[in-house]
């Protein structure tokens, strides 16, 4: 019974208990500040930059007066970096350094110093982007978070037979360490629920994949905007938000499409060569090129509806991982319930009875 409760404490300790909270020894409430700078704080941040902005302030008086209005933490570094002209991406604390709303901010930044396009128009346009982000982070968050429990309770399965076996009065431990059967019993169920736990895994990254942009591409669609309402025609707009991109796919593919556009290529036919995350970047142009329509007007829609969608998306790939997850479960864990806890149980109790008939 003790080794039965033993076996059973830690994995349904680590599947019920929720996660603790961060607690911080000592003296170090100004580190655990440090870490709160969320997305919904930097995008009262920008809200208030551009607030600051549109009294008429310059950028580096709108950043002081943040600085001393904001409490100690990485939130204040970063305005008074910036108040003395550093780089934003460099100013930032490690943690900054890594998000997406700091690449936001500075290439809004950016596009506005290049492209004369109104600061606090645009920084007032990111604030009620990162604002959505959040909300579809959150909803994604949400959906995805009984698929991942479901997965981490069944992958306790085996264990839980083993030690379910010890409840009964059984000894499926020892079957499976001092005989050749439960040794070969034993390396099945282990395999099983690696094979389980690698299958479980690889969907769960497949349905709910890590970021490949620095930027999303909903605010990137936001800047250009922006650089179009300050009279930039498509080319340059786009050519002007890739520039203030970091190197990498993104930064690629605008830069091409501006310098096909530059060139005299309808925007149909310029459009063909995007990949599908930038396709209604190129449906809005060829409606633009072809209606007249107001190009920054249609960008910041399709903006909207692409941040908006994600939650009904997340919702939906989030039902479908539930329905995957059976497949591993009823081939993986399930045999390997049956491996290491009913078969050795089952042994064990009547392997004494087995023993004196034969030797008597």
């Amino acid at each position: 019974m003790i080794a039965a409760l033993l076996v059973l404490s830690p994995a349904l300790l680590w599947v019920l208990a929720p996660p603790p909270p961060e607690v911080v020894a000592g003296p170090a409430p100004r580190r655990a500040r440090r870490h709160a700078a969320g997305p919904l704080e930097m995008a009262r941040l920008v809200e208030q930059l551009a607030t600051v902005i549109s009294s008429g302030s310059s950028i580096r008086q709108a950043w002081s007066a943040l600085a001393r209005s904001l409490p100690s933490g990485d939130l204040q570094d970063l305005a008074k970096g910036a108040a003395a002209g550093a780089d934003l991406r460099r100013t930032a604390g490690a943690q900054l350094q890594r998000s997406e709303m700091v690449s936001s901010l500075g290439a809004a930044l950016t596009v506005c110093a290049r492209t004369g396009a109104p600061t606090a128009g645009m920084l007032q346009s990111l604030a009620d982007a990162l604002r959505d982000l959040h909300d579809a982070a959150q909803a994604r968050r949400t959906a995805f978070a009984g698929p991942r429990s479901t997965a981490r309770i069944l992958l306790v399965l085996p264990l839980a037979g083993l030690g379910l076996g010890m409840l009964l009065g059984g000894e499926p431990l020892r079957l499976l360490l001092t005989s050749p059967g439960g040794n070969l019993l034993g390396l099945t169920g282990a395999a099983l629920t690696v094979a389980g736990w690698w299958w479980m895994h690889r969907l769960i990254r497949q349905a709910d994949p890590p970021r490949e942009h620095r930027v999303d591409p909903s605010v990137v669609l936001e800047l250009i905007a922006g650089a179009l309402e300050s009279g930039l025609p498509l080319a340059r707009s786009v050519a002007a938000v890739a520039e203030s991109l970091a190197p990498g796919p993104d930064a690629t593919v605008l830069s091409r499409l501006a310098t096909a556009l530059t060139a005299g290529v309808p925007a149909a036919e310029a459009a063909r060569a995007l990949p599908p995350t930038w396709e209604v970047l190129g449906r809005s142009a060829v409606l633009a090129e072809g209606s007249g329509a107001d190009l920054a007007r249609v960008l910041r829609s399709a903006a909207r509806d692409a941040r908006r969608g994600r939650a009904r998306d997340a919702e939906v790939l989030a039902a479908r991982l539930a329905v995957r997850l059976v497949l591993p479960t009823g081939l993986t864990l399930l045999p390997a319930f049956v491996a290491l806890g009913i078969i050795p149980t089952v042994v064990s109790l009547l392997g004494g009875t087995f023993t004196l008939t034969a030797g008597g």
